[in-house]
């Protein structure tokens, strides 16, 4: 019997459909960020609904069970206060329904810990998704820069760890992260952060640049904790609903990490 592939490892047969599931995942939500409105509401949740899936899938190994209701109706909960513009009351949803979680794990006999923190890791960046779109002077524009310092950050980094190498960044965790790769991504974010700020519009551009960086570093622990949860419960992908990527929390998980960033350094007075 053949061994087993590394958890981390892509057949090469993947490249084509990974670069035509990236293209149409792309447009899909650029067109989200420039129609806006109940369009980016609407795409905010069926991706928020598959986070759900995902984590329960991996977590409780029920893509669609007790714990997984639970959770979509306090992450639906919570999107629809923030559609409506409420984020206090989206926060406290968000916190009752890691209680609820808690509650729930316990009486079934499962880890507490993997069930309360679903709501909030798949609640809380999709919030801040909204809270940034919903900028009245620069919403769409923040959320162009947002995406684009993150497709920067791991285009960078897949680039730097092939062509430079060297040491690992994490082996135990992700055995093909290296520093060079880490640092090649948080460059590519400041300047492709910059450039798209200027393009858009942001005042105060090489600001958002350096902003990009610390935001593209960042993001970099999300995709490490993805791979330790992972590895954890000895899964290679989090699901197959993207042909050549797995599931959402593999392609998103930066991005989930870099999103509550960026709306709290707007918060922190980041000029739009």
């Amino acid at each position: 019997m053949a061994p087993s592939p590394p958890l981390d490892s892509k057949r090469p047969g993947d490249l084509g459909r990974r670069i035509l599931s990236g293209v149409v995942l792309g447009a899909v939500g650029l067109a989200g960020v420039h129609f806006g409105d109940g369009y980016f509401v609407a795409l905010i949740g069926l991706v928020a609904l598959a986070l759900v899936f995902e984590w329960d899938r991996i977590t409780d190994r029920d893509g669609i069970g007790p714990a997984a209701v639970v959770h979509i109706g306090f992450v639906a909960a919570a999107l629809a206060a923030g559609a409506l513009g409420v984020f206090p009351a989206a926060m406290g949803l968000i916190v009752a329904g890691v209680l609820a979680s808690i509650l729930l794990a316990r009486a079934r006999g499962r880890v507490a810990v993997w069930s309360g923190i679903a709501v909030p890791y798949v609640a809380l960046p999709c919030l801040a998704m909204l809270w940034l779109r919903f900028d009245a002077a620069a919403g769409a524009a923040l959320v162009y820069w947002l995406l684009a310092s993150i497709w920067a950050t791991d285009t960078g980094a897949y680039v730097a760890g092939r062509t430079i190498g060297g040491p690992r960044l994490a082996p135990r965790i992700s055995p093909k992260k290296t520093w060079a790769g880490l640092i090649g991504g948080v460059v590519a974010a400041v300047a492709v952060g910059a450039l798209v700020a200027l393009a858009v519009g942001l005042s105060r551009p090489l600001l958002f640049g350096l902003v990009s960086g610390l935001i593209g570093a960042w993001s970099q622990i999300g995709d490490l904790c993805e791979s330790a949860m992972k590895r954890h419960f000895g899964v290679k992908d989090s699901s197959n609903l993207i042909p050549g990527h797995g599931g959402f929390l593999d392609r998103l998980d930066g991005l989930l990490f870099a999103a509550p960033a960026a709306a709290l350094a707007v918060m922190a007075g980041l000029p739009a």
